[in-house]
């Protein structure tokens, strides 16, 4: 169906809807007394409307807006997420840009950072306001109005609810504005309120960030934005109090509301869109439009939309009258029940702002009149902050640790408890998602190879625990993978199973536990069952420690090791199988290479190896083997190895074969041995945190192949150490 038989549809369907209309309305006997009276109230509504959207069109306005908004970072940050979308391949640049055939663009994760940062940053909703006679958050509002004030009435506020202490024996109250002004609604102390004042607030921010956005009102008693994407040619839906992104239908089948008229306004004019917010225009909505005629509707917004337009240069109007035109496609699509441009509306949750006594008294639950959270969404990918030499000490890579990929998360806790400190290389940060405790509980983190990287072959991995809470470490999990092969061939959620725990106790906090995958035993590291190059990998966690106490999971770090494999050699491997692939990866590759290369030196009477090194690994590993179960002797601050770091062949069996793994702890007193100046070298890339310092740890292994492989190194470190 061609767009001019779409645009002879529309007409059609107005012209009987407005018949059947007026037929109704004539058979009620009421049609006269009904049109005068509702296209009064109808029309004095769409004028305030474009009154409340102009406001932000003020220069002034905006700029006031831009100097509270951190625009320039949030702008670096969508540069960011779109250039990391595309290195990471078609299935998240398209989801990024909202389109399976284009890339993300900026604009449109701007939008998203702007919606993140003012539901979580900038606006507070208001339930209860603080009492200022006793300082409790335990007001109310029964309803009562006080006379507005001046000051009040100079910025909107022809409303002022009076919340009165609920406290016994207080008898305190406080007045609370309801701010029409957006300009008021930037000041300190002023940001907050209820959706009325969310979208005034929140159109003068997008407007301020450049989005072609405008104001939209719900006549069952709601209002949001919406703003026009450039690189999907659409308007799109955006709910600053729910911090929702195109999710149109979030209304009608989460909220359970009965649409009826759902208009938009803007410096550009207005439209009808009632439309895109709902699946059941045919049955159900088209018959609650009894408040105006259908053609007085049209005709209206016609008129103020040719109003605004009025003094435009061609040019521009044919732009416009060219998105006009795409927009009503588009809803008439939606009024036929046509397959459209709309999103896959996954469940969607009842209303999430407001008390839940608020949220039930406004029908706005949902299906259920529980406070049961909302659907999950997962967090967006960014970039992990783990590149050895860049964001962590060069040691880092060293120790084979992988580095270089992006990162997301089932979920997150608000901008400190990140998917990201997983990989900062520190135990005192940490992740925590609430989505992952309780009985039943569960959550995940993924780590992704952007293309521009080669595939990585993981050998094992390591798990910190968090600073507190043992209840909520990860008891049972699975690390899974999306083979290169898979990836390749457009199976991008193609997942295998890598390796699957139960039953894990961690030690104690902020303790590193060290798992090696069980298809690579000692002896044949990358044998021919070893783990395909992958993509993609994911922890998935699936139990915590004590679901019923546990309020959430927490991990402090998340360390992946292994060796990156070149494209060529992937390419050769997957048709061979995933062991031929890791085959072909270098012999330095290996882990058990550092250990042959300090044989080959001791059979050849120790050239190229320092005594003092040997000696000084060989007093570290006879303490680990003598106590295993001493902390203390697995943890080594790296300024103390010198002689060892710049010892290839002895760091190798340390980091390589023995596993001892670079971490960031808090720092302890410098002793009197100053770090030798090798120690300064190997120390490249930035400086760690203060207060904290580089360790060498070497993670509790519950094969027991740590100590086994600490005995294997020193039968072959002692005669070198002899030679000191």
């Amino acid at each position: 169906m061609d767009d001019e038989a779409l645009a002879r549809m529309l007409q059609e369907e107005e012209l009987r809807a407005a018949q059947a209309l007026q037929q109704q309305l004539q058979l009620q006997g009421r049609a006269g007394p009904l049109a005068a009276d509702g296209t009064g109230a109808f029309q004095a509504r769409l004028q305030s409307m474009m009154e409340t959207a102009l406001r932000c069109e003020d220069h002034g306005l905006q700029e006031r807006a831009r100097a509270v908004m951190p625009l320039a970072r949030m702008r670096a940050a969508a540069a960011e997420a779109a250039s990391l979308a595309a290195r990471l391949g078609a299935d998240v640049a398209s989801a990024a840009a909202g389109s399976a055939d284009s890339t993300a663009a900026e604009e449109d994760l701007l939008a998203q950072q702007l919606l993140a940062w003012f539901k979580c940053d900038f606006f507070s909703w208001v339930d209860t306001l603080p009492c200022p006679r006793c300082g409790s958050g335990g007001t109310h509002s029964d309803g009562a109005l006080v006379q507005p004030l001046p000051e009040d009435l100079a910025h909107g506020a022809q409303r002022v609810e009076l919340h009165r202490c609920r406290r016994p024996g207080c008898g305190g109250s406080v007045r609370f504005p309801r701010y029409n002004n957006p300009g008021k609604l930037l000041e300190q102390g002023c940001r907050r309120g209820r959706c009325g004042e969310w979208a005034n607030a929140f159109l003068l921010c997008c407007r301020a960030a450049g989005l072609t956005a405008r104001y939209v009102s719900d006549w069952s008693d709601h209002v949001w934005t919406e703003y026009y994407s450039h690189r999907q040619r659409r308007w799109i839906h955006l709910d600053s109090c729910e911090a929702a992104y195109d999710k149109p239908l979030l209304y009608e089948a989460g909220w359970g509301k009965a649409q009826s008229y759902v208009v938009a306004a803007g410096v550009w004019g207005a439209t009808d869109v009632t439309p895109r917010y709902t699946a059941k225009w045919r049955r159900e909505v088209r018959a609650r439009r009894t408040l105006v005629p259908e053609r007085w509707l049209a005709r209206t917004l016609a008129e103020l939309t040719a109003g605004r337009r009025g003094g435009w240069p061609g040019p521009k109007r044919l732009v416009w009258l060219g998105r006009d035109a795409e927009e009503r496609v588009e809803l008439l699509r939606q009024r036929l029940g046509l397959p459209a441009a709309r999103p896959q509306q996954q469940a969607l949750p009842g209303r999430q702002t407001g008390s839940l006594e608020w949220r039930q008294q406004r029908g706005e639950t949902g299906a259920s009149a529980s406070a049961a959270p909302a659907p999950r969404e997962p967090t967006s990918y960014r970039l992990a902050p783990d590149v050895p030499g860049a964001q962590l000490p060069a040691v880092f890579g060293q120790a084979g640790r992988l580095g270089g990929g992006a990162c997301r998360a089932a979920g997150h806790n608000g901008a400190v408890e990140v998917v990201e400190r997983l990989f900062d290389g520190r135990v005192s940060t940490k992740w925590l998602d609430f989505g992952g405790g309780g009985v039943g509980g569960s959550s995940w983190a993924e780590y992704r190879i952007p293309l521009d990287r080669p595939a990585v072959v993981v050998s094992g991995y390591e798990l910190v625990s968090a600073n507190d809470c043992p209840e909520r470490d990860p008891a049972a999990w699975r690390l899974e993978g999306v083979a290169q092969a898979d990836f390749e061939a457009g199976r991008p959620e193609q997942w295998q199973v890598l390796d699957s725990r139960s039953g894990v106790r961690f030690p104690g906090r902020n303790i590193p536990m060290a798992f090696h995958l069980s298809a690579s035993p000692p002896q044949q590291p990358y044998g021919a069952a070893a783990p395909p190059p992958c993509r993609r990998l994911r922890l998935r966690i699936d139990a915590t420690a004590d679901p019923g106490t546990a309020n959430s999971v927490q991990l402090s770090c998340w360390s992946l090791y292994g060796h990156e494999v070149a494209a060529a050699a992937a390419a050769a491997g997957a048709g061979a199988g995933p062991g031929a692939a890791a085959a072909t990866a270098t012999a330095g590759d290996r882990v058990d290479v550092p250990l042959e290369r300090l044989r080959a030196a001791a059979a050849g009477g120790g050239g190229g190896v320092d005594p003092a090194a040997a000696s000084l690994a060989v007093r570290l590993l006879e303490n680990v083997c003598r106590e295993p179960q001493e902390v203390k002797f697995r943890k080594v601050r790296h300024a103390k190895l010198g002689a060892i770091l710049t010892c290839a062949p002895v760091a190798d069996v340390l980091m390589r074969h023995c596993r001892f793994r670079p971490l960031l702890l808090p720092a302890e007193p410098v002793s009197a041995v100053a770090a030798a100046p090798a120690a300064a070298a190997a120390q490249q890339g930035p400086a760690p945190p203060a207060g904290e310092d580089v360790f060498l740890v070497l993670a509790a292994d519950p094969s027991g192949q740590d100590v086994a492989r600490a005995a294997e190194a020193l039968e072959v470190l002692r005669p070198l150490a002899r030679q000191q």
